[in-house]
């Protein structure tokens, strides 16, 4: 080997260690970056959990408080019924007059009515309709001459219907 080949192979091996030094710089960058990076996601995944927490928890509240106060409107309607009942009580221990008082509670049981309408509360008709077990609850069946089988004579309690839906069945008494 000549002194050249010497150099050359000192320069070579030199640059190699240069090059090679650059790299962990860059890498160390690189991870620093990367890490930095990393605790930014992971701090915005636990601010989305703590924001998502709080929504749930809100709307959790929401709700119950809707459930809590559904029927506030309906209360309100029925007060004044109520109201009227007491009057027409009151009424009553005053004045031996029964037919006011009959009057006065058939006023009182058009104004219920009307606001049960109004909620989607219709009565189930029963008397003279075919039973049935979807809307109504036999007490008993009774011989009954010329009246069919199955045919509902007596209405014991009104059953009603609430958008469509039974909400209380009619107790009836059905013809044998």
């Amino acid at each position: 080997m000549t002194k050249e080949d010497i150099a050359e192979a000192k320069t070579s091996t030199g640059d190699k260690k240069k090059s090679s030094s650059k790299k962990p710089d860059k890498n160390l960058k690189e991870i620093k970056k990367l890490k930095e990076e990393n605790e930014q996601l992971r701090d915005q995944l636990l601010r989305k959990i703590a924001e998502f927490d709080n929504y749930k928890k809100r709307t959790d509240r929401e709700f119950f408080e809707r459930v809590q106060n559904a029927n506030e409107k309906l209360i309100t309607e029925f007060l004044p019924v109520l109201d009227d009942m007491e009057r027409a009580l009151d009424h009553a221990r005053q004045s031996k007059e029964i037919d006011s008082l009959l009057e006065g509670t058939e006023l009182i049981q058009k104004k219920l009515i009307g606001i049960m309408e109004k909620q989607g509360v219709e009565p189930l008709l029963a008397v003279d309709e075919e039973f049935d077990p979807d809307k109504h609850d036999a007490l008993m069946q009774v011989e009954k001459e010329n009246v069919e089988t199955g045919k509902i004579i007596e209405e014991h309690l009104r059953g009603y219907t609430l958008n469509g839906k039974v909400i209380r069945h009619s107790q009836v008494i059905v013809a044998k």
